[in-house]
């Protein structure tokens, strides 16, 4: 038998260095903790286009600037209107995949002296690339607790909002001439706004790099911009983007017709605008009657998910007698009017309305049809205006909406404080003393091209004199209807049938050949084998993988640890979608985006050198004016000395 000396001594070796990693370790560096809430200086409550201020004081000595956050309550109303107008508004939501991040616009950092550190525009945009690209059903699940973020724009993924509390049903004998008893009869019964606290980590360098920051040698001010409300909100939705669904005609006001409830009443066409799906069912399903076993997708939770409310303020369109009802308002585009009830057919009845188990009866405070022989035809529910926007005051005698806002309320930002020992705090600030003290972070700047609508060539120069440049990312955002709660997309970008891209850096194209895009379009019908069921397949999934790699490489060079790529599916340019169970609120944050080193941890010097990015869409569809947001994500240097901070991009 032959020992091996080496593996022995080497199995000793290890075995000591276990033993020794136990033990207590006396001269170990120990770093006390704290943490404490800075309120910001200039309020307590803030609504939309305002701007936050905090002072990181030298009292904070070294501070763990990556495990801090921004605490606040938020509560989406706007304390300019009254109470009976933020109570006749519809659901709100913010931007779902970003939660509160949707509010901040833009975050600017500045040193004793005001010179500015970081600044950071179009934060909000640049959030919801992050979050996609990091996003996972862990990640999510935390960040809707502790950010406002959400899965779907439907009311039971709300979190600013109670739940609707719900009447049990009562079955009647007939529905023709009667109205059920069961549903949503009062406003208390209904959703209201709520304040929800949310903590949101920041972004930016400062914010999530590692190395403790000497802020009683460099005090900082933190500053937010808020978000426009349009901008920053949604409505809650079954789809298209315009809360708009479609009711049964209106029957003639005669006898045995319902007199003046038919005239106030109505019946909500389809069976499965409500339910935890969070949209359509499978074709052709119906149940027979509402206490038959559920099927497909069909009759879960209606009014519990019901985005509807006793009290809100609608406009009811269509054709027919409905042009001539009493009230009817051209301008608001049809009879602005307040719910009084929401109900559920629970049997059928002997005539031809409110006769389908089921479907919801929604019950006005105005007549909707003028005449009695005639019928209201093409009739149609909407929460906004025929321009996407809140239904003005005072129109037709009805309070309306005011204005949308939101409020945010005592916001603090929570530093987390690190007590390190006497001799390391000796240490920099003696390399503060000789000019030796430097921190690098990785910081965006945002530099924005403007795309005219139907130009299917487009020549973008990105100029920027940054010496060590890491990625682009190049978001076409659209910008028709940007300033309205029904548009999903005025934060993230969009296809907009974009076909192919290349960069050019100096005289170098990167790649060194075209992207091509074409293959991500959308088809616009699933065709399926007669007599099946049309299921809600998601579209859209099929795009390049040399464009998913391009941007793969570049998330991970800015440093993102890369979880999902999803985001990068295509979005429909149009609503044709909405029947197949996709729509364009759901579609992520398009872009195009390019590593600019040589690989991780390297970087590209853009001083004195020209970027280009050749975007080309396709020629044979309108496209819309679009904002090309470009963030250059690059490393900045922090060095500071007894002259004061310098910032070396």
């Amino acid at each position: 038998m032959i020992l091996n000396l080496n593996v022995l001594n080497f199995q000793f070796i290890l075995f000591v260095n276990i033993i020794d990693m136990f033990k207590p370790k006396s001269d170990a560096i120990k770093i006390g903790q704290d943490s404490f809430k800075i309120p910001a200086r200039n309020g307590v409550s803030f609504g939309a286009n305002s701007i936050l201020r905090f002072d990181i004081t030298r009292n904070c000595g070294f501070i763990d600037a990556s495990n801090s956050y921004l605490e606040c309550e938020i509560e989406l109303i706007n304390n300019n209107n009254t109470a009976a107008q933020n109570a006749a508004q519809p659901m709100l939501n913010l931007e779902k995949d970003i939660g509160a991040n949707a509010l901040i616009n833009q975050m600017t950092i500045r040193a004793e002296g005001g010179r500015v550190v970081e600044e950071l525009v179009n934060y909000n945009t640049y959030a919801k690339i992050h979050y996609n690209a990091t996003k996972t059903e862990g990640a999510l699940n935390r960040r809707s607790k502790l950010e406002g973020c959400s899965n779907t724009y439907m009311p039971q993924d709300n979190c600013y909002y109670t739940a609707n509390r719900i009447i049990p049903p009562v079955a009647i004998a007939t529905v023709a001439a009667n109205v059920p008893t069961n549903g949503l009869l009062n406003a208390n019964q209904c959703y209201k706004s709520i304040r929800r606290k949310v903590c949101l980590p920041l972004l930016g360098g400062i914010f999530t790099n590692p190395r403790s920051f000497p802020a009683m040698m460099i005090p900082l001010e933190v500053e937010f911009m808020l978000e426009d409300a349009l901008r920053a909100m949604r409505i809650c939705n079954y789809g298209d983007g315009q809360s708009q669904i479609a009711c049964d005609n209106i029957p003639a006001d005669a006898a045995g017709a319902g007199g003046d409830t038919a005239r106030r009443t109505l019946n909500v066409t389809s069976l499965t605008q409500f339910n935890t799906m969070g949209g359509a069912a499978a074709a052709g399903i119906v149940p027979s009657n509402n206490a038959a076993a559920l099927e497909g997708e069909q009759q879960l939770n209606a009014l519990n998910n019901c985005w509807y409310r006793v009290g809100q303020t609608i406009v009811v369109n269509g054709g027919g007698e409905v042009l001539n009802a009493p009230n009817y308002n051209a301008g608001a585009g049809g009879v602005v009017c307040n719910i009084t009830s929401i109900k559920v057919i629970d049997e059928t009845g002997g005539g031809t309305y409110q006769d389908t188990p089921g479907k919801l009866l929604i019950t006005v405070d105005d007549d909707l049809i003028g005449g009695a022989a005639a019928i209201g035809t093409g009739v149609t529910i909407s929460l906004l205006s025929p321009t996407n926007q809140p239904l003005g005051p005072n129109v037709a005698g009805v309070g309306g909406h005011g204005n949308f806002g939101y409020t945010v309320h005592n916001p603090r930002l929570v530093i987390q404080k690190v007590v390190p020992p006497p001799a390391v705090v000796q240490s920099i600030s003696s390399a503060i003393a000789k000019g030796e003290y430097n921190q690098d972070i990785i910081s965006y700047t945002n530099i924005n091209n403007a795309i005219p609508a139907n130009q299917s060539v487009s020549t973008n120069m990105i100029s920027a004199d940054l010496s060590r440049v890491k990625s682009i990312f190049s978001v076409p955002t659209s910008q028709a209807n940007t300033d309205t709660v029904a548009n999903g997309n005025s934060l993230q970008g969009q296809n907009l049938d974009a076909t192919r891209y290349i960069y050019q850096f100096n005289t170098k194209l990167v790649p060194d050949r075209r992207v091509q895009l074409a293959v991500e379009q959308f088809p616009v019908v699933v065709q399926t084998p007669a007599g099946s069921t049309l299921k809600p397949y998601r579209l859209g999934t099929f795009t390049s993988g040399f464009h998913r790699y391009e941007v793969e490489k570049a998330l991970r060079s800015a440093n993102i640890n890369v979880k999902n790529l999803h985001f990068l599916t295509n979005n429909p340019a149009t609503t044709d979608i909405v029947a197949n169970n996709f729509t364009a609120t759901e579609a992520g944050s398009w872009m195009v985006a390019r590593s600019m080193g040589a690989g991780v941890g390297t970087s590209a010097n853009m001083v004195g050198k020209s970027l280009v990015l050749y975007l080309d869409y396709n020629a044979a569809n309108a496209t819309p004016t679009k904002l090309l947001k470009n963030f250059l994500i690059h490393v900045r240097t922090i060095s500071v000395g007894m002259d004061g901070v310098s910032i070396f991009y």
